[in-house]
């Protein structure tokens, strides 16, 4: 059997990751109007579910918060990361997919699902 084969159930299944962005980092325009428009610097983060191949499935709502940094936001300085995130998951869930993984951060999660045939 050639390494290059996939494994038994490897094709079958496709993976989700979630992942929190800076909502302006995705236009420009929007960075400067988050930023003129917020008090001390704040900007808009969400959090984003997207496939192995890039694709970007799922979109959660907004919410205040620091620039994205190396220190990762908290819901007492950054309302609405919960709600957010519980909004994201139940949406998530409700398309069929299963949590298999979670990380260090609360929004650092991996779901799947099996592939349409």
């Amino acid at each position: 059997m050639s390494t290059d084969d996939p494994q038994p159930g490897q094709d079958r299944e496709e993976r989700l990751r979630i992942e929190l962005e800076d909502a302006a980092s995705r236009k420009w325009w929007a960075r400067i109007l988050y930023t003129l428009g917020s008090q001390y610097g704040r900007t808009q983060l969400r959090f984003v579910g997207s496939t192995e191949d890039g694709r970007r499935l799922y979109t959660s709502d907004t919410f205040p918060g620091p620039p994205l940094s190396s220190t990762p936001p908290e819901e007492a300085w950054a309302p609405g990361l919960q709600a957010s995130l519980r909004q994201l998951r139940q949406e998530i869930g409700s398309d069929g997919w299963t949590e298999t993984g979670h990380g260090e951060q609360p929004w650092d999660l991996t779901f799947s699902r099996p592939k349409a045939t």
